[in-house]
């Protein structure tokens, strides 16, 4: 049984991306979890948002539109949400447009390799799950790997076949840090940054962003925030984050970032302060694009 500990979920996925529920579904979930605040945040995409909040218009609560852009500088891959988004902006839509391409290529050179490697899977059941939305990830792959019985978990995938730096690993088309900054804010929404540290169930810390080179570089280039509260996080990661957040002036934020289905987040299983809803609220509030939208 999931515990719900948060009224508030500010990293969520849908099937508009590689997640396990539709828009609405998500958003009735949510609800009946007794969670007030949501921010659909999929990858590389915002066609899920209308039906978000919709649904949320109908079960009266707060779904914050938003997006998760994958950057890239050298090798190190950084992943950016943007918070409160103008899904018509043509700057953005442009972009997303170029990157679900993007997906779509990538997607196929790494079936290729995959094939090649003895791992044939079928394009069309790729496809399949990515939906309507059309915006492929690696998920996808993985869950086609699974499904096949050609390998044995959600975690060999990507550890050993589709991670980066693994054989059927093929990199894509990304925006540096600075240019999605610059992207987000051009659309109306607040750059924060996403798991800086990523921890396995079993405290293990598995992805580690040099914060002491990236955050002063990413706060002059416009950083409005930063993930501080992530699944796994113990408190003194969480603790020194926020210590982070106070000395660089940057809002914080937090979430499950919830999947659903191999990816075992629960929705609203990490304790988020309510203060950081009501910080980026106020600062979207305050901003000059929450009076243009």
């Amino acid at each position: 049984m999931i515990t719900i500990s948060s009224r508030v979920d500010l990293h969520s996925h849908t099937t508009a991306s590689d997640g396990g529920l539709a828009p609405q579904d998500l958003v009735a979930r949510a609800a009946s979890l007794g969670i007030e605040v949501l921010a659909i945040t999929d990858h590389d995409t915002t066609t899920g948002v209308p039906a978000a909040l919709a649904e949320a218009r109908r079960l009266d609560i707060v779904v914050v539109p938003g997006v998760e852009i994958s950057a890239l500088s050298g090798r190190e891959e950084i992943h950016l949400l943007g918070y409160f988004v103008d899904v018509e902006n043509e700057e953005l839509q442009a972009f997303l447009g170029r990157t679900r391409v993007a997906r779509r290529e990538r997607a196929e050179k790494m079936l290729a390799r995959l094939a090649q490697l003895g791992l044939p899977v079928e394009w069309e059941r790729v496809v399949e799950l990515a939906g309507e939305a059309g915006s492929i990830g690696r998920p996808h792959v993985a869950t086609t790997l699974l499904e096949a019985g050609l390998i044995h978990s959600w975690d060999e995938a990507f550890e050993r076949w589709i991670g980066r730096g693994c054989p059927a690993y093929v990199e894509r088309y990304k925006l540096t840090p600075e240019d999605a900054i610059d992207l987000v804010r051009a659309s109306g929404g607040l750059p924060v940054l996403a798991h800086p540290y990523i921890y396995t169930r079993k405290g293990e810390r598995k992805k580690d962003l040099n914060l002491k080179h990236w955050l002063p570089r990413l706060v002059r280039a416009g950083l409005a925030g930063i993930e501080v509260y992530y699944p796994n996080y113990p408190r003194r990661v969480s603790r020194s984050l926020l210590e982070m957040a106070l000395y660089y002036g940057l809002m914080i934020t937090g979430g499950s970032d919830f999947h659903g289905g191999a990816m075992a987040n629960g929705l609203g299983s990490v304790d988020v302060p309510w203060a950081a809803w009501e910080g980026l609220e106020r600062r979207h509030r305050l901003s000059p694009a929450a009076h243009v939208i």
